[in-house]
Protein backbone atom coordinates (compact mmCIF):
# COMPACT_ATOMS: atom_id res chain seq x y z
CA UNK A 1 0.00 0.00 0.00
CA UNK A 2 1.43 3.41 -0.81
CA UNK A 3 2.10 6.10 1.88
CA UNK A 4 -1.09 8.28 0.51
CA UNK A 5 -3.35 5.62 1.28
CA UNK A 6 -2.01 4.70 4.34
CA UNK A 7 -2.20 8.02 5.64
CA UNK A 8 -5.35 8.73 4.41
CA UNK A 9 -6.56 5.38 6.05
CA UNK A 10 -5.05 7.02 9.24
CA UNK A 11 -6.86 9.83 9.09
CA UNK A 12 -10.12 8.48 8.58
CA UNK A 13 -9.60 5.71 11.63
CA UNK A 14 -8.58 8.86 13.47
CA UNK A 15 -11.79 10.81 12.19
CA UNK A 16 -13.74 7.54 13.42
CA UNK A 17 -12.43 6.80 16.71
CA UNK A 18 -12.58 10.89 17.40
CA UNK A 19 -16.63 10.33 16.52
CA UNK A 20 -16.66 7.11 19.06
CA UNK A 21 -15.68 8.54 21.89
CA UNK A 22 -18.94 9.82 21.79
CA UNK A 23 -21.32 8.09 19.45
CA UNK A 24 -21.91 4.36 19.11
CA UNK A 25 -21.05 2.95 15.82
CA UNK A 26 -24.37 3.16 14.41
CA UNK A 27 -24.81 6.70 14.75
CA UNK A 28 -21.48 7.46 13.15
CA UNK A 29 -22.08 8.49 9.39
CA UNK A 30 -20.17 8.51 6.66
CA UNK A 31 -20.55 12.30 6.13
CA UNK A 32 -19.13 13.11 9.61
CA UNK A 33 -16.28 10.70 9.14
CA UNK A 34 -15.67 12.09 5.58
CA UNK A 35 -15.50 15.66 7.17
CA UNK A 36 -13.05 15.14 10.37
CA UNK A 37 -10.45 13.67 8.43
CA UNK A 38 -11.12 16.13 6.05
CA UNK A 39 -11.33 13.49 2.92
CA UNK A 40 -14.33 13.33 0.14
CA UNK A 41 -16.79 10.81 0.50
CA UNK A 42 -15.82 8.62 -2.89
CA UNK A 43 -12.10 8.79 -1.00
CA UNK A 44 -13.92 7.02 1.66
CA UNK A 45 -15.53 4.27 -0.19
CA UNK A 46 -12.52 3.87 -2.13
CA UNK A 47 -11.28 2.23 1.54
CA UNK A 48 -14.16 1.08 3.00
CA UNK A 49 -17.73 -0.20 1.62
CA UNK A 50 -19.19 1.49 4.89
CA UNK A 51 -18.72 2.73 8.79
CA UNK A 52 -19.34 -0.97 9.87
CA UNK A 53 -16.54 -2.53 7.91
CA UNK A 54 -14.46 0.24 9.27
CA UNK A 55 -15.48 -0.25 12.79
CA UNK A 56 -14.96 -3.77 12.54
CA UNK A 57 -11.55 -3.54 11.19
CA UNK A 58 -10.66 -1.19 14.22
CA UNK A 59 -12.18 -3.71 16.58
CA UNK A 60 -10.00 -6.51 15.12
CA UNK A 61 -6.81 -4.20 15.00
CA UNK A 62 -7.52 -3.71 18.47
CA UNK A 63 -7.51 -7.24 19.51
CA UNK A 64 -4.53 -7.97 17.44
CA UNK A 65 -2.39 -5.66 19.27
CA UNK A 66 -3.70 -7.00 22.88
CA UNK A 67 -2.22 -10.40 21.22
CA UNK A 68 1.00 -8.87 19.63
CA UNK A 69 1.94 -7.61 23.52
CA UNK A 70 0.12 -11.20 25.21
CA UNK A 71 4.07 -12.66 24.98
CA UNK A 72 3.17 -15.47 27.93
CA UNK A 73 -0.36 -16.03 26.15
CA UNK A 74 0.98 -19.87 25.59
CA UNK A 75 1.50 -20.05 29.48
CA UNK A 76 -1.82 -20.70 30.81
CA UNK A 77 -1.33 -23.94 32.55
CA UNK A 78 2.21 -23.77 32.47
CA UNK A 79 2.93 -20.66 34.14
CA UNK A 80 -0.47 -19.12 35.49
CA UNK A 81 0.94 -16.05 37.04
CA UNK A 82 3.08 -14.61 33.85
CA UNK A 83 0.11 -15.57 31.68
CA UNK A 84 -2.56 -13.34 33.87
CA UNK A 85 0.20 -10.83 34.32
CA UNK A 86 0.70 -10.84 30.77
CA UNK A 87 -2.64 -10.61 29.52
CA UNK A 88 -3.81 -8.15 32.33
CA UNK A 89 -0.81 -5.75 31.22
CA UNK A 90 -1.43 -5.77 27.60
CA UNK A 91 -4.91 -4.93 28.33
CA UNK A 92 -3.87 -2.53 30.60
CA UNK A 93 -1.54 -0.77 27.92
CA UNK A 94 -4.57 -0.62 25.09
CA UNK A 95 -7.18 -0.35 28.04
CA UNK A 96 -7.99 3.70 26.64
CA UNK A 97 -8.44 2.54 23.15
CA UNK A 98 -10.10 -0.58 24.36
CA UNK A 99 -12.61 1.50 26.52
CA UNK A 100 -13.15 3.95 23.08
CA UNK A 101 -13.81 0.74 20.72
CA UNK A 102 -15.78 -0.84 22.34
CA UNK A 103 -18.09 1.18 24.91
CA UNK A 104 -21.71 -0.35 24.62
CA UNK A 105 -20.17 -3.51 22.87
CA UNK A 106 -18.42 -5.25 25.56
CA UNK A 107 -19.86 -8.37 25.19
CA UNK A 108 -18.20 -8.17 21.39
CA UNK A 109 -14.74 -7.35 23.09
CA UNK A 110 -15.17 -10.53 24.83
CA UNK A 111 -16.16 -12.49 22.48
CA UNK A 112 -13.11 -11.67 20.43
CA UNK A 113 -10.79 -12.43 23.34
CA UNK A 114 -12.58 -15.68 23.89
CA UNK A 115 -12.47 -16.39 20.66
CA UNK A 116 -8.61 -15.64 19.72
CA UNK A 117 -7.65 -17.71 23.58
CA UNK A 118 -9.88 -20.36 22.75
CA UNK A 119 -7.80 -20.86 18.72
CA UNK A 120 -4.46 -20.71 21.07
CA UNK A 121 -5.71 -23.13 23.52
CA UNK A 122 -8.46 -26.07 21.98
CA UNK A 123 -5.42 -28.19 20.14
CA UNK A 124 -4.54 -28.47 23.63
CA UNK A 125 -7.51 -30.62 24.75
CA UNK A 126 -7.64 -34.09 24.63
CA UNK A 127 -10.81 -34.86 26.06
CA UNK A 128 -14.14 -33.79 27.19
CA UNK A 129 -12.42 -32.30 30.85
CA UNK A 130 -9.82 -30.44 29.56
CA UNK A 131 -11.80 -28.95 26.93
CA UNK A 132 -14.12 -27.84 29.95
CA UNK A 133 -11.02 -26.61 32.19
CA UNK A 134 -9.94 -24.24 28.98
CA UNK A 135 -13.12 -22.75 28.36
CA UNK A 136 -14.13 -22.18 32.47
CA UNK A 137 -10.55 -21.04 32.24
CA UNK A 138 -10.72 -18.41 29.24
CA UNK A 139 -14.35 -17.56 29.67
CA UNK A 140 -13.62 -16.73 33.39
CA UNK A 141 -11.00 -14.81 32.98
CA UNK A 142 -12.74 -12.80 29.90
CA UNK A 143 -15.29 -11.33 32.26
CA UNK A 144 -13.05 -10.37 34.62
CA UNK A 145 -11.09 -8.54 32.22
CA UNK A 146 -14.94 -7.17 31.10
CA UNK A 147 -15.23 -5.89 34.91
CA UNK A 148 -11.69 -4.76 35.17
CA UNK A 149 -11.62 -2.50 31.99
CA UNK A 150 -15.28 -1.13 31.68
CA UNK A 151 -17.02 -0.84 35.26
CA UNK A 152 -16.53 2.56 36.75
CA UNK A 153 -14.55 0.63 40.10
CA UNK A 154 -11.00 1.10 40.43
CA UNK A 155 -9.80 -2.32 40.95
CA UNK A 156 -6.07 -2.84 42.00
CA UNK A 157 -4.44 -4.83 39.13
CA UNK A 158 -2.06 -6.28 41.50
CA UNK A 159 -5.04 -7.73 43.54
CA UNK A 160 -6.98 -8.85 40.55
CA UNK A 161 -3.92 -10.46 39.28
CA UNK A 162 -3.49 -11.87 42.68
CA UNK A 163 -7.11 -13.28 42.53
CA UNK A 164 -7.16 -14.57 39.02
CA UNK A 165 -3.94 -16.43 39.52
CA UNK A 166 -5.40 -18.32 42.39
CA UNK A 167 -8.66 -19.29 40.45
CA UNK A 168 -6.95 -20.65 37.33
CA UNK A 169 -4.66 -22.68 39.49
CA UNK A 170 -7.44 -24.02 41.07
CA UNK A 171 -8.01 -25.43 37.78
CA UNK A 172 -6.88 -28.90 38.11
CA UNK A 173 -5.01 -28.03 34.61
CA UNK A 174 -2.39 -31.58 35.13
CA UNK A 175 -3.90 -33.61 32.13
CA UNK A 176 -3.43 -31.02 30.13
CA UNK A 177 -0.23 -32.30 29.21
Amino acid sequence: MDLRMVKTRGQIKTAFLALRERLMPEKIKVKDICEMAQINKTTFYHHYTDSNELSKEIEESAIDLVMIDFVERDLMFDNSKAYIVGLMHSLEKHSEDLKIIFRGKQEILCAKLEERLHRIYDTAAKCIEDRTKISFAIGGFVRVVKDFLFLNKKYDINQVILSTVRLLEAVDASQLN
